[in-house]
């Protein structure tokens, strides 16, 4: 009997990832099969439960409003900096970047807009305020 997709199994899934205009996103013909632990793996909520109960070979076309995805644009992840604090280099809007954050973690950001003396990083998931569909088939399943 086929295992399907439920927490604590490895799940392995081919997919692509698109904004609501149909813009690809990301898919695993470019970034590789993605294999991880359902239940233990961070990932959007609308693709856990959109995935919860398939088996090998099912497909799943999953459009996803932001609050299922990544999440709604965050005013509060806006942050001024002094600009002294970026290279040259990194002075441009839209410049994404990596800090160290609180016990080890990578908080990434873009530069949102430069002033005169500040610049003002957005913390938000990339695709965060998105609608995005996820289209999804299980290649394999197991314990």
């Amino acid at each position: 009997m086929a295992q399907s997709v439920q927490a604590g199994k490895t799940v392995c899934l081919q997919y692509t990832l698109s904004l609501a205009d149909g813009t690809l996103v990301d898919s695993s013909s470019e970034s590789g099969t993605w294999t991880y632990v359902h239940g233990h793996t961070r990932m959007p909520a609308g693709l856990v439960k959109g995935v919860e109960g398939l088996t090998a070979g099912d497909h799943v076309r999953l459009p996803l409003a932001p609050e299922d995805a990544f999440g709604a644009i965050d005013p509060g992840a806006f942050q001024q900096l002094p600009k002294v604090r970026f290279p040259a280099s990194t002075l441009y809007v839209g410049y994404s970047g990596e800090v160290a954050g609180p016990g080890g973690s990578i908080i990434t950001f873009r530069i949102h807009a430069i002033e005169d003396d500040t610049v003002t990083i957005d913390c938000n998931h990339p695709l965060a305020g998105e609608h995005v569909v996820f289209d999804v088939t299980v290649v394999h399943v197991q314990d």
